[in-house]
């Protein structure tokens, strides 16, 4: 079959003879397989030969070269004489070259002669200062004046000195602005120093901010209200704890809500009383109307919890949690969740209204959705991900790189929605895919309700 583009490589070299004979007959016949390759080399042939011709008229005869030299050297001897360069550059010199046009005469001496000259052409002489002083101080006012008024209108001698005076003006006013700048905030600090009184020093640690919890009715009943107030009023506060153990809070039911601080804070390892003479409920300060009373015979936990080890997790305090005071959850204080204080819903503590409240501070959340890792309270634990293997082609083919795989780990235990942000060729990419559909892994958790969640997978294929 005839290639034209290989056959329109091979032009060059057979125009300029630089091909075997036997590679030059085969090419000739591809010509005369081909017009369009045929028209194209005689268009080539054509342009080369007009090339010839023009370069060949130009060219000066045989009789041309000799002697060219000596009449080369008598024409150069006329035209330049031994000492143009001293007649057109340097016609100061003297028969003396020099590097600059400048004369190596130090400023202040050029400045010197400058006044001489002046006060000479002005006739500023000691014998007619004692003829006439007035006369000659007013000739020196008017010599200097005038020498001074010629030397500063000089257009770029006028220029240097405007852009001086102005950059100079510039620097000293920016210099009085930050100074004045300082100075007026130094009293303002002053100012404020003198207005301050102290009460004394806090024997606590300064409050850490507080992670806003979902948006929507507080707590984990069922209902919209805000608490026991009988109008409705938006419910606040949260709590936290731990007893500074390494594992966090494991999985189990939230102690009974009250309205008072707690005696005894919820513990998964409850010290064993047998037959106590008092026994004493494990409760949190939280509304009853915000958080449905678990009566099931199951340890005590954060029901969004992963973890099945019993622990109290590493708040302090007493509790459950990551947090302080002896609540539950991640806050500072004996209620529920992020906030501080008592009760739940985030912020400081304050009792709502309106009647019960729930869906755990997270009201009008479409659990079935998938949520992105920095949604859930607990992330989706991956606890097998097969490896893909090589495809006999790509290994063949020596590929390598990443393929990145974005997928959902929903909440059915299922991998689902696999798209393909990087892929590689010869079967790596199914193969990745196929890996990835068998992934084991325990669905991430927010609020409580088990949820889907987004996930970036990548696979590395190298072959060492």
């Amino acid at each position: 079959m005839h290639d034209c583009e290989a056959t329109n490589e091979r032009l060059v070299d057979l125009l300029f003879g630089e091909m075997e004979a036997v590679r030059d007959s085969s090419l000739l016949e591809e010509l005369g397989r081909c017009d369009a390759c045929l028209a194209r080399y005689r268009s080539m042939a054509e342009t080369l030969h007009v090339f010839d011709a023009g370069v060949e008229a130009t060219l000066p005869g045989e009789d041309f070269w000799p002697g060219y030299e000596e009449r080369l050297r008598k024409r150069m001897s006329q035209e330049i004489r031994s000492d143009l360069w001293r007649q057109t550059a340097f016609p100061f010199a003297r028969d003396e070259y020099r590097l600059t046009f400048v004369e190596g005469e130090g400023l202040t001496r050029r400045l010197a002669r400058e006044l001489r000259s002046v006060g000479r052409d002005a006739e500023l002489t000691w014998p007619e200062f004692k003829r006439d002083p007035l006369g000659f101080t007013g000739r020196t006012v008017a010599a200097y004046s005038n020498a001074a008024w010629g030397f500063f209108s000089q257009r770029n001698v006028a220029l240097a000195t405007l852009s001086s005076f102005v950059l100079i003006t510039l620097l000293i006013g920016s210099v009085f602005a930050i100074e004045s700048l300082r100075t007026r905030n130094a009293a303002l600090r002053a100012d404020a120093g003198e207005q301050l009184e102290f009460q004394g020093w806090l024997d606590k640690e300064i409050p850490r901010e507080q992670e806003k919890p979902d948006k929507g009715p507080a707590g984990t009943n069922e209902g919209k209200g805000g608490g026991s107030k009988p109008k409705y009023e938006k419910p606040q506060g949260g709590g936290g704890g731990g007893r500074r153990e390494e594992l966090e809070a494991s999985v189990g039911k939230l102690p009974t809500p009250q309205l008072v601080q707690p005696i005894l804070t919820a513990n998964p390892k409850p010290p064993s009383v047998p037959n106590p003479h008092l026994p004493t409920p494990v409760t949190m300060n939280v509304d009853p109307l915000l958080v449905k009373e678990d009566t099931r015979d199951v340890p005590y936990g954060l029901p969004n919890s992963t973890s099945t080890t019993p622990s109290s997790g590493p708040g302090s305090g007493g509790g459950m949690g990551a947090g302080s005071g002896g609540g539950m959850g991640q806050g500072e204080g004996t209620g529920l969740g992020p906030g501080r204080g008592s009760n739940t819903g985030g912020g400081d503590a304050h009792l709502g209204g309106g009647g019960p409240g729930g869906g755990g501070g997270g009201g009008n959340i479409d659990y079935g959705r998938p949520f992105k890792q920095n949604e859930v309270s607990v992330r989706a634990v991956i606890t097998f991900k097969p490896e893909p293997g090589f495809t006999e082609e790509a290994r063949r083919n020596n590929v390598t790189g990443v393929v990145r795989l974005r997928a959902i780990l929903s909440s059915s235990g299922e991998v689902t929605s696999i798209n393909v942000i990087k892929g590689l060729p010869d079967g790596l990419t199914e193969r990745a895919i196929h890996a990835a559909r068998q992934i084991k892994f325990r669905p991430a958790q927010k609020d409580g309700h088990t949820v889907s969640q987004y996930i970036v997978l990548e696979y590395n294929f190298n072959i060492y």
